[in-house]
């Protein structure tokens, strides 16, 4: 490599560096204290860089919230809609999907509970705050009805169902202590009961 094509590649690999640790900085204190609240001049001080680096990087909030969206959601990595049905193909047993519905939602949870308090909490703040919030819904809405398409479930079952497999539920096993097995186990085996309850007390 000549000494200046070793230059140019030095001085890209500094500045994707430089953005990397805005985006870091940017996705921490988001997480921290709300999208709506952090300041350019947080960011900047976050990540050890001038303010006028991180306007250089990402001069407004469409080009910020949508750059630290995009890290946020191969973080999560949500099951896609349209892949639903094929996460349940090869599980029978009822209370088997119960089971692989609740630990693909917790899994979720455990991978990223932080930064979808904020976006649920700030879904209007931004439109890929917007989009991400909605992605969630359409992810967990889908794994439920794949997991309950064959079972014998009545509206009212589903809606139940979905509620108990929300980031609340999980928060709220966690900050019990219980750790992610134990949560996971404990909503599957609750709503184990209610769908054979529901289905034993119809004439």
């Amino acid at each position: 490599m000549s000494p200046r094509k070793y230059e140019m590649s030095k001085r890209a690999a500094a500045v994707e560096e430089t953005r990397r640790r805005i985006l870091d900085a940017a996705r921490e204190l988001h997480t921290r204290q709300g999208i709506a609240a952090t300041s350019w001049d947080d960011i900047a001080a976050h990540a050890g860089v001038g303010v006028g680096t991180v306007y250089r990087h990402f001069p407004t909030l469409d080009e910020l919230v949508p750059a630290c969206g995009r890290v946020v959601m191969r973080a999560l990595a949500l099951p896609h809609p349209e892949h639903a049905d094929a996460l349940f193909a090869d599980v029978e047993a009822p209370e088997a999907r119960i089971d692989q519905l609740v630990t693909e939602a917790f899994a979720v949870y455990e991978r990223g509970a932080a930064e979808l308090r904020v976006v649920r909490g700030e879904r209007d703040v931004h439109p890929a705050v917007t989009q991400a919030a909605s992605d969630l819904e359409a992810s967990l809405a889908a794994l439920t009805e794949a997991a309950l398409q064959p079972l014998d479930t009545t509206d009212t079952d589903r809606r139940v169902v979905r509620a108990m497999i929300d980031l609340g539920t999980w928060e709220s096993l966690r900050a019990q202590g219980l750790d992610a097995a134990t949560a996971a186990a404990a909503v599957s085996d609750m709503l184990c009961a209610r769908l054979a309850s529901s289905v034993s007390s119809r004439p």
